[in-house]
């Protein structure tokens, strides 16, 4: 199974229901089999907070079963938590190893604003592989395959760059305008010559409305 790092465009108020807004948007890759799951963060769960570390992360601490968090076995360190103290960790605690036990980071929802700054780089490394919003999927060009090792310096791909510039000028629009009300033809309407309906000027694109979420993609 491998694991591709997607950027989806959601509501910036949707932090307390991602996972819905999230099934909404991911949902058609899932019936075209494109991806077999996915998970908010993930095992790509800080990817873009250089200064974050899951299994440095208090939450993602346990218990350490082989000593009841007493940090000795036998009379002895206990050789499953030994690496406590030296790790920044509580004795008689181990690092969660398993990404789908860790805590959800609030890092893993970035406001869009801060993709669009002249300044924004995504960590070496943690380029995404593909863009996904209500408006579809635009893969990035940024895997392995395409990217030598190494060579994954940050700088927002030209695909991507490509996608939020048709976002700010609605050329990719991912706020289908509202159906115009319907009301019963009068004998006036039917007298006079067809023409096309008038549809009102949309409102910009407002980027402060919308953020991204890092997401754990299962290919």
């Amino acid at each position: 199974m491998r694991h591709r790092l997607f950027a989806v465009l959601v509501p910036a108020k949707a932090t307390a229901i991602i996972d819905a807004h999230l099934a909404r948007t991911l949902m058609p890759l899932l019936r075209a089999h494109t991806i077999t799951g996915y998970r908010l963060g993930g095992q790509m769960t800080g990817a873009w907070d250089p200064g974050y570390e899951p299994t440095a992360d208090p939450n993602n601490w346990a218990v350490c079963q082989a000593c009841d968090g007493t940090a000795s076995h036998d009379g002895a360190a206990c050789p499953d938590c030994a690496d406590a103290a030296p790790n920044g960790r509580r004795p008689g605690t181990v690092a969660v190893l398993d990404p789908t036990r860790w805590v959800r980071h609030p890092g893993d929802i970035v406001r869009l604003p801060r993709l669009l700054a002249p300044d924004w780089r995504f960590p070496p490394g943690s380029t995404p592989t593909a863009w996904v919003d209500p408006a579809g999927v635009v893969w990035l060009r940024t895997t392995d395959e395409d990217v030598p090792a190494g060579e994954d310096t940050g700088a927002t791909p030209p695909l991507l760059r490509q996608v939020l510039r048709d976002l700010r000028s609605r050329r990719r629009d991912v706020e289908p305008a509202p159906p115009s009300p319907r009301r019963r033809p009068t004998a006036a309407d039917m007298a006079a010559p067809w023409r096309p309906p008038r549809h009102p000027p949309r409102d910009p694109f407002k980027p402060s409305a919308w953020a991204v979420a890092v997401v754990d993609a299962h290919c």
